[in-house]
């Protein structure tokens, strides 16, 4: 089978779009999509880095209202705590300043971000809110509930909450990669570009800006200018090797494959444990017909993280191609038991069913793919082609004498 470089996607849930065969492909199973580092790292909260201006609203807002020393010192206290790891206490003490003082906004703040890092998410949107109303004005408090808002998968509401961030605070690098990071989770790329471009603007040296637009502008198509981005994230921080991977990701798209591969291979050196640029490193030995090595990188990546879908689906995808039909229906099973009701994945299956001669249970892979996905014509034909199949082998009906 001919492999096709598949695009680099921004969205976590790329894991479980394992992409349909196209016509040509239909002889044998189809390989997952490439994943970027930005797959798993989406959804993790960034530090928020108060800019100048909320700095100074801040100090205007604390030394304004005169907070009582008691609540200040819990305060510094809970924070100091918060920094260490040691949630439960920060917590206590948070919760100890806004008792002494109940109208402080940055207290309630503080409360609602150990909440969240402690995974109470309710009680965290509990805190923000209030700080909100107590102080209209504070621009962290929205940002800190557009975060947890995105961390709940309410991508409308997050993108709301940091604009309002960014009405107070216009020139928050930080406010407007999110915003970015929140747009590209939601599809929507032409305002994610622009914000990652009004993040670079505003921090040329943020490798990680770079790196997101980079990854936007390669969905969008522009792979020379996702090129430059990940040259540029590289350069300023040369012992990052997510940007490697990305940029491993935007070459093979390209077609240069053996770009790709020193890209993937130096990402790897950065980071032996990086089970994606394992996975991107065999998908592109494959391409190569390296097909034994590529079938190595596969499985480092499950060793590294044994429930990843793209993984598995790319080593049963190899197996199947050297003809290993017990190896291949193994690991479509394990994508199977993570992603139940990928189409994909129970077509392939099928096909590698069927390969191993197994009819009844290739027939019933076909009907549950088009079942799922009841408008694509190859399991439709599939399924079709195996019940005829079925059919014509079942014996007649016995008459009687």
């Amino acid at each position: 089978m001919s492999l096709k470089p598949l695009p680099i996607l921004l969205l976590a849930a790329a894991l479980g779009a394992l992409g349909g065969p196209s016509p040509a492909e239909a002889a044998a199973p189809v390989v997952a999509a490439q994943e970027s580092a930005h797959q798993r790292t989406l959804h993790k909260r960034h530090v928020y880095r108060k800019s100048r201006v909320e700095a100074q609203r801040s100090a205007q807002r604390s030394a304004g209202a005169g907070w009582k020393a008691e609540a200040q010192e819990h305060l510094a206290q809970g924070k100091k705590l918060q920094a260490q790891g040691l949630l439960n206490s920060a917590i206590y003490h948070f919760q100890q300043a806004v008792r002494v003082e109940p109208n402080w906004a940055e207290a309630h703040d503080a409360l609602g971000t150990a909440l969240d890092q402690n995974h109470d998410l309710s009680g965290a949107m509990r805190e923000y809110l209030q700080a909100i109303r107590l102080d209209p004005d504070y621009a962290k408090a929205y940002y800190d509930l557009a975060s947890l808002l995105r961390q709940e998968g309410n991508l409308q509401g997050a993108a709301v909450e940091f604009r309002k961030c960014l009405a107070l605070d216009p020139n928050n690098a930080e406010a407007h990669n999110n915003l970015g990071l929140t747009y590209a989770l939601g599809g929507d790329l032409n305002r994610a570009i622009t914000e990652f471009q009004e993040t670079v603007k505003l921090k040329p040296g943020w490798a990680l800006a770079h790196d997101n637009l980079g990854n936007a502008l390669a969905l969008q198509g522009d792979l020379k200018g996702a090129i430059e981005e990940h040259r540029i994230a590289i350069a300023l921080q040369p012992d990052w090797a997510e940007p490697h991977n990305n940029l491993g990701n935007t070459l093979q798209r390209e077609g240069d494959i053996a770009g790709a591969i020193a890209e993937f291979r130096k990402a790897i050196e950065l980071n032996p444990k990086y089970a994606a640029a394992h996975n991107n490193l065999g998908l592109a030995l494959r391409l190569q017909g390296h097909l034994k090595s590529a079938i190595a990188e596969y499985r480092e990546a499950l060793r590294l993280r044994p429930n990843y879908a793209g993984a598995h689906s790319n080593l049963a995808a190899a197996l199947y191609q050297e003809h290993d039909w017990k190896g291949a229906i193994a690991e479509y099973g394990e994508v199977l038991s993570l992603l139940p009701n990928n189409a994909t994945a129970h077509f392939n299956l099928g096909l590698a069913m069927e390969a191993a001669g197994n009819r009844q249970g290739a027939r019933e892979q076909f009907q549950k793919a088009h079942q799922l996905d009841p408008g694509n014509a190859q399991y439709a034909q599939a399924y079709e082609r195996t019940l005829k199949e079925t059919n014509a082998s079942a014996p007649s009906a016995a008459t009687s004498p």
